[in-house]
């Protein structure tokens, strides 16, 4: 087994819960990874969206039994996160690592004090139209491949703002993850980036996690998880943070 296995399984289902119950989470594993386990940090968002791809199988699953995931905005935002996440995949073999871990500090803030806001109340409506879901699509694909912060930790506060009804938006973060991860992690495969032994433990970690978070999706109030996931966001952002002002 690789060194510090045992907190990285632990993390892994600790996320995962985080990632079932409300889509946000997958941000928080390449920080750990990084400042936790002292993994260079391509190679921990290379991990990371290993991990997503099998871990995300099973919370599409679980989702569709649900019937948490609409079919036509899930084909436009997966469809047009391919050609993003082909791009992100590109760019992190070109980005500085501390510029890197600079984005996703910024995005651990952002995302922090977005999860922080209530929800906004919202009336029976349709999805967004096809070209913003691709947009949405686009963007987060780029973003999730670069950062390793899985698609939910960006579409999810973007569609909840756009006014979509916080179910809606996670199963389409569930959903999304998985052709974001399929390309990237062809891509790092080819790279030679990928611990396989690590990321598969994360993976089943994550699964577990994944599969016990789901249930509180469904059945519980969001607003103690929220609460939860932003405080979490924003003390990794505090870490990473310290970590790069010590290294400039």
């Amino acid at each position: 087994m690789p060194p510090g296995a045992a907190a990285l399984a632990v993390a892994g289902v600790l996320i995962g819960v985080l990632i079932g119950a409300t889509g946000i989470g997958g941000v928080l594993l390449v920080p750990f990874m990084v400042h936790g386990l002292h993994l260079p940090v391509q190679s921990a968002v290379a991990v990371a969206l290993w991990s997503y791809l099998w871990s995300g199988l099973l919370a599409i699953g679980l989702y569709w039994r649900r019937g948490s995931i609409p079919v036509r905005p899930a084909l436009w935002v997966c469809g047009a996160s391919l050609p993003g996440a082909l791009l992100g995949s590109a760019a992190l073999a070109v980005v500085p690592g501390k510029v890197v871990e600079a984005l996703i500090g910024g995005v651990l803030v952002l995302g922090g004090i977005q999860t922080l806001r209530p929800p906004r109340e919202h009336s029976e409506r349709t999805p967004p139209g096809p070209v913003l879901l691709a947009a949405l699509g686009l963007v987060t694909g780029f973003a999730s491949a670069l950062l390793g912060a899985g698609g939910a930790f960006l579409l999810v506060p973007l569609l909840v703002a756009l006014g979509e009804p916080p179910l809606l938006a996670v199963g389409l973060g569930q959903a999304i993850q998985v052709p974001i991860s399929a390309v990237a992690t062809v891509a790092n495969l080819h790279a030679g980036r990928i611990d396989l032994v690590s990321g598969s433990l994360l993976a089943v970690a994550l699964g577990g996690g994944i599969a016990i978070g789901t249930p509180l999706a469904h059945g519980v109030s969001q607003r103690t998880l929220r609460r939860l996931v932003a405080v979490t966001m924003l003390f990794a952002a505090v870490v990473m943070v310290g970590r790069l002002a010590r290294l400039f």
